[in-house]
């Protein structure tokens, strides 16, 4: 090669560096035209489904409310333990302050189920406070209340309508329910309102609601409230010696507490094989796996004899790219519609929990993975960095992890997906691993 024409490649060379760039999406792919020797291989795992045992549920975005009747999963109900604070100023109400009516408004940020059914509120005031120094609640927790449901006309029906604007006071509010409380529980609140100069005096005399709701509709339906927006609130709407019209109104704000109760019946309801999994710990002739959002149920994924495997390269192994492939049983399902996303719990040898280091806030969006693929109907999870650590015993890994629905205290959701032992007829659905590997 003539000196000219070397300079020339060079050149080539340094103009087309800074155009270079890594594509996460493309590691391990076109195996045949590797240069490094890729080669390719799928793993069977073992898995079954588990009770999802602790979730911390306290001030999440949103919170749940509602009764689900699913066929698979059975009877679960959502309940909500809220404090209610001052919205700006000190309330005061004046003289001789008479309540007018009293309005719970929830603002609606979602649905799950059918937005027919009727669902019927119950509205109680705690006993108890909510604890502002340990505010660590989960989806078992409760805590005390009076009997006394607050409703102003109990057993009404209220129906979800997350796409009807409301007309209030000339204003077109987006979708929210207004629950009617009785009078004379606002005229208490007025009553003693005189020293409430600050939220923790309020929270003396009125320390939070507990809302909950049950539903005979054959599917019922949970939905989403935003518990932070404006437009929920406990308002109370009077009339004093200076003329009507006023009202004020205590919010369940960021500075307060609120946390979900998920209760599922011990999944008395559910159907035989969800049962036979959870309840029984039968892990045995398993073709059908679960997945539930709310605290519900999760699977428990393990990798028997991958160590194996690769210690016959004595660690001289690099992974390039390995995929969890997840398929949706019920891809066309109507009402009890897939997770948009699923993401995995690593476990640690001490039982702990954490992040599988794929799932980084640094990685490059996509990369991880997780997202429902429509047209395929399954979800693939990026595992690549965790299983090069599982296979070298670093890491601090047991040899399994969980996965689970990703927001799975902000959304309800399940999922029926494929074992590793699928039917016969649909061996492309099968749980398991895609591995893309190098050895040196």
């Amino acid at each position: 090669m003539t000196q000219l024409k070397i300079v020339a490649l060079l050149l080539a060379l340094i103009v087309c560096l800074p155009s270079c760039k890594k594509d996460y999406n493309s590691i391990g792919l076109n195996m045949e035209d590797d240069l490094l020797g890729t080669t390719m291989e799928t793993f069977d795992v073992k898995a079954w489904s588990v009770l999802y045992d602790t979730l911390s549920t306290t001030n999440m975005s949103n919170q749940q409310l509602g009764e689900l009747h699913d066929p698979v999963f059975g009877k679960t109900t959502a309940s909500v333990y809220a404090q209610f604070l001052q919205s700006g100023s000190t309330p005061s109400f004046g003289e001789e302050a008479f309540v007018d009516s009293v309005v719970l408004t929830l603002q609606t940020a979602s649905y799950y189920g059918d937005t027919t059914a009727a669902l019927r509120f119950e509205v109680y005031e705690l006993s108890e406070g909510l604890s502002t120094t340990d505010n660590k609640y989960y989806n078992y927790s409760t805590t005390e209340h009076y009997d006394d449901n607050l409703l102003n006309s109990p057993g009404t029906g209220y129906q979800i309508r997350p796409n009807t604007t409301l007309p209030i006071n000339g204003e077109i509010l987006s979708p929210h329910l207004r629950i009617r409380l009785r009078p004379d529980f606002g005229q208490r609140l007025i009553d003693e309102s005189s020293d409430w100069y600050t939220n923790e005096a309020l929270l003396e005399d009125f320390k939070g609601l507990y809302i909950t709701v049950s539903s005979n509709h054959p599917t019922g339906c949970i939905f989403a409230c935003n518990m932070t927006s404006s437009l929920s609130g406990l308002t109370i709407y009077y009339h004093n010696t200076t003329g009507d019209g006023y009202s004020y109104t205590f919010r369940p704000s960021e500075s307060g507490i609120s946390y979900n109760n998920y209760n599922h019946y011990g999944y008395a309801d559910a159907n035989q094989d969800l049962r036979r999994q959870i309840i029984n710990h039968d892990t045995t002739n398993i073709s059908r796996l679960y997945l539930q959002s709310m605290a519900g149920v999760r699977a428990r994924i393990g990798f028997p004899g991958i160590r194996e495997r690769f210690s016959v390269f004595d660690n001289k192994v690099v992974i390039n790219r390995a995929e969890l492939v997840i398929s949706n049983c019920n891809p066309s399902e109507a009402v009890f519609t897939h997770p948009s996303g699923l993401s995995v719990q690593a476990v640690m040898k001490d039982g702990s929990l954490y992040y599988i280091p794929d799932d980084d806030m640094l990685s490059p969006d996509g990369y991880f993975g997780g997202s429902y693929n429509a047209s395929k109907g399954e979800y693939r999870i990026r595992i690549t960095q965790y299983l090069q650590q599982l296979i070298l015993n670093q890491g601090n890994y047991a040899d399994y992890f969980y996965l689970i629905v990703k927001g799975s205290g902000i959304h309800a959701s399940r999922l029926e997906f494929h074992s590793s032992t699928p039917d016969a007829l649909l061996p492309d659905k099968k749980l398991r691993v895609e591995v893309a590997y190098s050895t040196y």
